[in-house]
């Protein structure tokens, strides 16, 4: 269990000096050609950092079809100022194959994202 912990330390250590933090909740999809899946990421407009598609990181990203959600605010109703909500994307399958897409989570003024998210997408045939 150390060796794990001092492992997973190493990884985010490295990670952090290369400029951007890993999202834990990086995903693998398995589609069927057409179907659709969601895609729900925390985000914070109110401090100037938003979700959005870096498009020179994506692999095979013809085979998909991505739909921007919009960001809405908390399921819970309250309207806080300042406080966070999720953004959401669609991602649909249109070939069968294999794709990435990633997500990356800065200010439009900065060129280093603070956080990465990565969907990796198998697409199968009907």
């Amino acid at each position: 269990m150390r060796a794990l912990s001092a492992c997973l330390l190493l990884a985010a250590a490295m990670l952090t000096a290369a400029g951007a933090k890993a999202d834990a909740a990086d995903q693998t999809l398995q589609l069927t050609v057409g179907q659709e899946a969601a895609i729900e990421l925390e985000e914070n407009p109110s401090t100037g950092y938003q979700w959005t598609i870096d498009a020179r990181a994506g692999v095979n990203a013809s085979i998909l079809r991505i739909t921007d959600r919009g960001f809405s605010r908390n399921a819970d109703g309250k309207r806080l100022l300042g406080a966070p909500g999720i953004h959401r994307w669609s991602i649909a399958a249109t070939s069968a194959g294999s794709a990435s897409v990633t997500f990356v989570y800065r200010r439009s003024w900065e060129a280093t994202p603070v956080r990465r998210h990565q969907v990796t997408v198998q697409a199968v045939a009907r």
